[in-house]
């Protein structure tokens, strides 16, 4: 789809922007998630009645079983409004630890990174998180948003360095350069 580069580059800015967002932004970013989840809520379900109600046999049993779910987490997140929002929290902070984890597994290809990168992009995330709670009271208030918007910040902030870091990738497509081994005739070796 992408080549390395591509997706470190894309990976570090939607890290970025998502860490700045739910820094600068907690209550705004918490309130879009919740709606992205009722509007995901509600689509999954009419997908799947529908896929129920064509369904043949066991298949639509399945379907219903699975609308059923759905709407079962839709009742819980009304009865327990923080559902809502650690469940996207925890799907967040798995991808930006993916993210981290995808960064560092590009690093330790190479051995000049390895010593540089990972080291730098744990302890950068630490100290970014250390300051923000010495220096900012109100950061607790948020606490889960805090800590992944950090972690999503930093590791965002090293995906974009280890991007650029990364030559481009030739395709297949492209014509290897190669150095010409024949013996041209008047040209001394």
């Amino acid at each position: 789809m992408f080549d390395t580069k591509t997706s470190c580059l894309m990976r570090g800015f939607v890290g970025i922007l998502f860490g700045i967002l739910a820094l600068l932004l907690p209550e705004i970013t918490l309130n879009t998630f919740k709606v992205f989840f009722w509007l995901l809520i509600i689509l999954g379900i009419a997908i799947l009645g529908f896929l129920a109600i064509t369904g043949k046999g066991d298949e639509s049993g399945i379907w219903f079983g699975l609308a059923a779910a759905l709407l079962i987490a839709g009742v819980i997140s009304i009865i327990y409004a923080d559902f809502v929002a650690i469940l996207f929290l925890l799907i967040i902070a798995a991808v930006a630890f993916y993210n981290g984890f995808t960064d560092i597994t590009l690093s330790l290809e190479h051995p000049r990174t390895k010593y540089i990168f990972l080291p730098a992009m744990i302890l950068f995330g630490l100290a970014l998180l250390a300051a923000l709670f010495y220096y900012f009271p109100g950061f607790a208030d948020n606490l889960y948003l805090s800590i992944v918007g950090t972690l999503a910040f930093a590791f965002g902030i090293f995906s974009i360095l280890l991007g650029l870091y990364r030559p481009g990738e030739t395709g297949d497509d492209s014509v290897p350069v190669t150095a010409s081994t024949t013996h041209k005739p008047g040209r001394r070796s």
